[in-house]
């Protein structure tokens, strides 16, 4: 279990593992979950989110394609700063 300290209050969310979209690899799913994209920690690519619609299509793509997909999203993530986020597959 992880805790989450907020202040004085503390939260416990179970680890859930998943493999990575992008590497296969297997990652840790980060909250927000209820939102429409998956927040994901990966020893290869990073951290990293991904659409929940994208999710399927990205998985049966050519491993290059996932990467060229990843990279691409890097480049968008607000010059560098931000959290790169693959919205589509289009």
């Amino acid at each position: 279990m992880i805790v989450f300290t907020m202040g004085r209050q503390a939260s416990v969310m179970p680890k859930t593992y998943y493999n990575c979209p992008i590497s296969e690899e297997p990652v840790h799913e980060v909250l927000p979950r209820a939102a429409d994209f998956v927040e994901f920690f990966c020893p290869t690519c990073g951290q990293f989110r991904i659409a929940k619609t994208a999710i399927g299509a990205v998985k049966d793509m050519p491993q290059s394609e996932r990467e060229a997909l990843l990279t691409a999203a890097r480049l968008n993530a607000q010059g560098g700063v931000g959290i790169p986020f693959i919205s589509s597959i289009h």
